[in-house]
């Protein structure tokens, strides 16, 4: 179930991240007043995505309290319909009145009379609800992001019960809050401090009380109100261009309807992009792993460096053509690597991340290089 969670959240921050980099700003032809507040949505869009970041270390630092190792690797998009419970489907679409509906409906409270865009409707898929127990890890069915966090939280009480002062045994491969720098982040070294942790992450993306206004839930819901008014006063107002939906980077090969990325130069740069997103995950999982003092936070500094040159790629690919058999633009895909594994050498993620610097230089208009910035501070 923690595997389940560090996934949902890291689906859930990348299809985030698609939206806002969709979005329109002055020089698209948007009003100052337009463009005032689709540069406040994209900001409230970024800061919900950086708390899921936040949410995915929590996940990840339980697990490695617990003995285990971080889980980074997930389906790539978009995720098939049955992977996750049938009412959360998770694709890459551009920020419009449907996907803000359903951004909504993904984090909605149990109790709120929220409906999924038709859009979004999966179609009814069957429910993975163990039907005997088993000892093959399975995951369970939830009704709700929150429904998945109180199976977590009572599958713990049940094996702090079991195993006592056993239970969580390593908290110096946890990602501390001086490293990452994430609101919330704690170490976990017992019980308390892990339900407290997953208290945190459920009443940031729900609210823990009715209305809490700086809940996800309460940030898109604020977010649908202010673009009906929009929309009364500019009936033709588009907030985001016409990125992709569900984009590939590779041929589909299962005749299902994606959006190939060929044209030149949406192709070469999403290449980069996915090779920068893969070392961004290499660097991640390397952050739980026995460092030398200072380095932890060294490699989280490099992987913030590597986050905003993977954001300023987003952006861009958004503004291009996608193909030629395809009317509107691309799209950042976040093709996860097969090499995705729990340890690297720092020397070898360097040498790596100094390449990409200069395919970076080469195809990113702009004196800042994020990328050669993440590689020298490695080396």
């Amino acid at each position: 179930m923690l595997a389940e969670a560090a996934e949902m959240e890291h689906n859930l921050l990348c299809s985030y991240l698609y939206a806002a980099f969709s979005m329109r700003s002055a020089d698209d032809g948007l009003s100052a007043e337009e463009e005032r507040s689709v540069q406040g949505w994209r900001r409230a869009i970024i800061g919900v995505a950086i708390q899921e970041m936040g949410h995915l270390a929590t996940v990840n630092n339980i697990a490695v309290a617990l003995g285990g190792e971080p889980h980074f690797d997930r389906p790539n998009f978009p995720v098939p319909p049955g992977y996750h419970p049938s009412g959360f489907e998770l694709r890459l679409v551009p920020f419009s009145l449907e996907t803000l509906e359903h951004f909504i409906f993904l984090e909605r409270p149990a109790d709120a009379p929220v409906e999924e865009p038709a859009e979004f409707q999966s179609g009814g898929e069957p429910p993975r609800e163990l039907r005997r127990p088993m000892v093959t890890p399975s995951a369970r069915d939830y009704p709700t992001i929150g429904g998945l966090y109180d199976v977590i939280r009572r599958e713990l009480r049940v094996l702090a019960a079991q195993r006592g002062s056993r239970t969580f045994v390593a908290a110096d491969r946890q990602l501390s809050p001086e490293d990452s720098g994430l609101d919330g982040v704690a170490v976990i070294r017992d019980l308390g401090g892990a339900l407290a942790a997953l208290r945190h992450v459920v009443e940031q993306g729900e609210g823990g009380t009715p209305g809490a206004p700086d809940s996800h839930f309460a940030r898109f819901s604020a977010i649908l109100e202010e673009w009906a008014r929009m929309r009364e006063r500019n009936p033709a107002f588009q907030a985001a261009h016409p990125a992709a939906v569900d984009p590939v980077m590779r041929r589909p090969v299962d005749g299902a309807a994606r959006v190939w990325i060929t044209a030149h130069p949406a192709a070469e740069l999403l290449d980069l992009g996915n090779a920068i997103y893969g070392a961004l995950l290499t660097m991640l999982a390397q952050l739980y792993q026995p460092l030398a003092p200072g380095a932890r936070k060294a490699l989280a500094g490099a992987a913030i460096e590597l986050m905003h040159g993977l954001s300023r790629v987003g952006r861009d690919l958004a503004r291009l053509p996608a193909s030629a058999d395809h009317p509107g633009n691309a799209g950042l895909t976040f093709a996860v690597p097969r090499a995705l594994g729990p340890r690297a050498e720092t020397a070898l993620i360097a040498e790596r991340l100094s390449v990409l610097a200069e395919i970076y230089a080469d195809m990113v208009d702009g004196e800042k290089n994020p990328v050669d910035r993440a590689a020298r501070s490695l080396t």
